[in-house]
């Protein structure tokens, strides 16, 4: 009888600690489940911050800002933001130029809740352009001078752009056939400086026009910052800038169809579009009147130019090139082709003068800077 007292008790004992064992064991499953949660709620966040540093840094370079990256000094730095629309996630890029060509873009983002961030960088290279303009005046058509027009091939640096001096003396006219040139009021090639001041090259051909080193027009003409229609006449075409808030700082109004850059450096001139180079596309004839700008421009058409217009750079006109009236000024170099082999004027009080420094800050400025083919990106873990 004593056994069985000492024995009172045992089934509760052992159903107490069977509910516990049970209880932890739910316990268990709770917590791991718990657990996957979290783990699945972490891989949302950091997929959704790792998308958005990724459209950071593929934004950042397919819409290259060559106003403001490709002025930047070796070693310095920019900054550019923006969202993800589809997912509400957020991304910051930073740009740093490493040298003359190579830039290293580094995109941070965030996911929607900002508990997640991811950070993406690459390394992206200007495109390599070539321009082998070798005269101030390069055409392979019919050419007439006249007038008080001037075509200069002595190498001549813009006012206040502070260019390494030369003594480079190009020829004045390059032609496919000195023949087709005519004067009217030019006598003894007056209206021409150069060395020597017309040169016949039979070699000229489509690549001189249409090749410049890594790609071709039509490839330049689809970087192009401005894509403008054929057919029309622009007229005050001018820099303008805006004030940015919060930071207070001019920025130069890149997306304005009529700011082409700002080629003057004193008096009157809009320091924020001195460093905005575009590459300015017309796709057809176009004419131009009163106005400034610099960069490079490409003309599918004809060239007219009235009168009052000034472009620092290389011109690129695929049909004629005719220009009359008063203060048009070409510094950099243009290249007619004449691909319909009909007359260009270069008329009236117009002046065509070759620039090396124009057309290098040109090719350097205007052009957008392109990924690497290998090694595209890296993901820099935090």
């Amino acid at each position: 009888m004593e056994r069985h007292a000492s024995e009172r008790g045992f089934a509760l004992a052992g159903a107490i600690f069977a509910l516990v064992v049970i209880a932890s064991l739910i316990a268990g499953a709770f917590f791991a489940a718990r657990q996957e949660i979290n783990i699945g709620r972490s891989s949302a966040t950091y997929e959704k911050a790792f998308a958005a540093a990724e459209t950071g840094l593929d934004y950042t370079v397919a819409t290259w800002n060559t106003a403001t990256f490709n002025s930047l000094a070796v070693g310095d730095s920019a900054t550019t933001s923006g969202t993800v629309p589809s997912s509400g996630g957020s991304w910051t890029a930073v740009v740093v130029r490493f040298n003359s060509e190579v830039f290293l873009v580094r995109a941070t983002g965030l996911d929607p809740s900002g508990a997640a961030q991811r950070q993406l960088a690459t390394l992206t290279r200007l495109q390599r352009l070539i321009m082998n303009v070798n005269a101030g005046l390069t055409t392979r058509g019919n050419l007439k001078l006249g007038g008080s027009s001037f075509i200069d091939g002595y190498d001549d640096a813009p006012d206040d752009w502070n260019c390494p001096s030369t003594s480079v003396q190009k020829p004045g006219v390059v032609t496919k056939d000195s023949a087709s040139i005519t004067t009217s009021g030019c006598n003894n090639w007056s209206c021409v400086q150069g060395v020597p001041k017309i040169q016949q090259d039979p070699t000229i051909t489509d690549s001189t026009f249409y090749k410049y080193g890594e790609v071709d027009y039509n490839e330049l003409a689809q970087m192009a910052t401005l894509q403008l229609p054929g057919g029309q006449t622009w007229t005050q075409v001018q820099p303008s800038d805006t004030l940015q808030v919060p930071s207070l700082v001019q920025s130069c109004k890149s997306w304005d169809q009529k700011n082409w850059g700002e080629p003057w450096r004193s008096t009157g001139y809009v320091a924020a579009c001195t460093g905005y180079f575009p590459i300015i596309h017309v796709s057809g004839d176009a004419q131009m009147s009163n106005g400034r700008g610099q960069g490079i421009l490409l003309v599918d058409g004809n060239l007219s130019v009235q009168g009052g217009f000034e472009f620092y750079g290389p011109v690129v006109v695929r049909g004629q090139f005719d220009t009359q009236g008063v203060g048009n000024h070409f510094n950099g170099g243009v290249l007619a082709a004449n691909a319909s082999l009909q007359t260009s004027d270069v008329l009236g009080n117009a002046t065509v003068t070759y620039s090396s420094c124009a057309i290098d800050r040109a090719l350097s400025n205007a052009v957008p800077a392109r990924q690497f083919a290998r090694r595209a990106w890296a993901d820099l873990v935090q």
